[in-house]
């Protein structure tokens, strides 16, 4: 994450994406999120994780990976789920076809 806010890499349907938005706003909503840090202590408190195999969210100068493997065709996107960022474009297509 090269930039100045917390960002998430997810790979999901657009329906899963819709579903995990109503999650991360939560999480922004409780203070567990904020725009530019995540607050770890405050997710235990709230009884909240963020711990998806298909998601990794970065503060920051931080960097990670997400490993996935497809074995079956699939029409997915890959998105930033933080509140306004899918909004603002923050998404792209997977087309996966064998």
């Amino acid at each position: 994450n090269k930039g100045e806010l917390v960002h998430e890499f997810n790979i999901a349907t657009a329906a899963m994406h819709s579903s995990h938005q109503a999650e991360m706003m939560e999480m922004m909503q409780k203070g567990v999120l904020g725009a530019d840090r995540i607050h770890h202590d405050k997710m235990g408190e709230h009884g909240m994780r963020h711990d998806h195999a298909n998601s990794i969210l970065l503060e920051p100068g931080e960097s990670g990976e997400v490993v996935w493997t497809f074995d079956t065709d699939a029409e997915l996107e890959f998105a930033c789920n933080v509140p306004g960022h899918y909004e603002s474009g923050m998404k792209g297509p997977i087309r996966l076809h064998q």
